[in-house]
């Protein structure tokens, strides 16, 4: 769980607490001190001592606060010193988190990227899923989950992700596939229906505790249309599965999930598709 201790920050301390206390797991809350630059002389301004004690000041009474409502979760405290992203992504792999929880803001344009940056390179580069809290979200037990797939992935350990938190809370899980009206034909619409089907014959098998249902839809812009149905089906996560770009998709293409997590109201489960134990189940 990262934290710059804002509001929204709280959101998804909240979230993740609640995930914790149903899992019992272990709470790490991080903050990341960057290098401030002195005006003066231009030079890097590292660490001051007072805003070192600062920052652990804070720390820890988001760790009083965390265990005021939950009494029972361990929650480790930790100052981290460098870039951002780094520093997180190096964390989450020295400690094998499961799960990285961070807040987001919402924004559009030139605010989005700055404003995204931190939770989009997360998401770009970590092999640890990501949940991301919007500012605008209410904190709720999550009844419904939605995972947007057109891969159909058979991988366990990947699906895993999804299903794990859905028996926490007793979710059932819409299985969609979007069909973009503008690009493709009828009959891959017919296709892409009966693979639909067959996708959910196996997870009803694989995961027998958990209730999926499907759908197909169809749209001209993918964001528009997940946020209409996950409106009408009161879901409360999105779920998508993250793949590597190359170099030129870089260049030319955005991530659908980083757009997904600067512009949604509900929060955003991105699971990287390439990961430690993404072994084929």
């Amino acid at each position: 769980m990262t934290t710059d201790f804002s509001g929204n920050a709280l959101k998804a301390i909240t979230y993740a607490s609640e995930i914790a206390q149903k899992s019992g797991a272990v709470i790490y809350l991080l903050h990341v001190l960057e290098p401030a630059i002195n005006m003066v002389n231009g030079q890097a301004d590292l660490y001051r001592d007072e805003i070192v004690k600062e920052k652990l000041e804070q720390l820890r009474v988001s760790q009083k606060s965390i265990n005021a409502v939950y009494p029972g979760l361990i929650v480790h405290i930790e100052l981290s010193r460098g870039t951002t992203i780094t520093s997180i992504l190096a964390f989450a792999e020295k400690q094998k988190v499961d799960l990285i929880v961070m807040g987001t803001t919402g924004a559009t344009g030139f605010k989005e990227y700055f404003m995204g940056s931190v939770a989009a390179g997360v998401i770009s580069k970590t092999k640890t899923p990501v949940l991301t809290v919007p500012a605008s979200y209410e904190m709720e037990e999550p009844a419904a989950i939605l995972l947007a797939t057109n891969q159909f992935e058979k991988n366990r350990n990947i699906l895993d992700k999804v299903v794990t938190i859905a028996k926490l809370f007793s979710s059932l899980v819409h299985v969609v596939v979007f069909k973009n009206t503008d690009a493709d034909e009828n009959a891959d619409f017919i296709y892409n229906e009966e693979q639909l089907n067959r996708y959910l014959e196996f997870l009803k098998d694989l995961f027998p505790e958990v209730i999926f249902k499907g759908q197909l839809l169809e749209g001209k812009n993918f964001e528009i249309t997940i946020d209409r149905y996950c409106n009408r089906n009161e879901i409360d996560i999105i779920a998508m599965i993250t793949y590597p770009k190359s170099v030129i998709e870089k260049i030319f293409t955005k991530s659908v999930t980083k757009r997904m997590a600067f512009h949604s109201t509900i929060p955003i489960l991105a699971i990287p598709a390439i990961s430690p134990d993404s072994t084929p189940g």
